[in-house]
């Protein structure tokens, strides 16, 4: 199952939305999410994917209510600017949403939240 998330690119200013696709698949009480490397900042600017530090996944068992958070590293998580990350122990229907962190420090830029991908186990 295939399903398209809208994810908000890292950085400040107004404008654009990088188009990610994210899948997810399900096996022994665990759903996979997959989805591509965001190109380009919210301002417009492009964004290698040596500027992006990490991901975010929420999930939870409400649409729009997540209460788990799982931090993905870009480095170990993405080849080719296709990322992946699989989520075990679930059971039931979860929501999933995708956020990207630049490399900025000390703190890093957040993106918004993706549109809502949803699993049923």
């Amino acid at each position: 199952v295939w399903l398209l998330i809208m994810l908000t690119s890292c950085g400040g200013g107004g404008g654009g939305e990088t188009t990610v696709e994210a899948g997810t698949s399900s096996s022994n009480n665990s759903a996979t999410l997959t989805w591509a490397q965001p190109t380009q900042r919210m301002n417009g600017d492009n964004l290698s994917s040596s500027e992006i530090s990490a991901y975010k996944v929420y999930y939870g068992t409400s649409s729009g209510v997540y209460t788990n958070t799982i931090d993905v590293s870009a480095a170990s998580s993405c080849v080719a600017a296709t990322c992946t990350t699989t989520i075990t122990g679930l059971s039931g229907t979860y929501y999933f949403v995708v956020t990207a962190l630049d490399i900025a420090s000390p703190t890093p830029n957040e993106s918004g939240l993706s549109n809502e991908v949803t699993k049923s186990l």
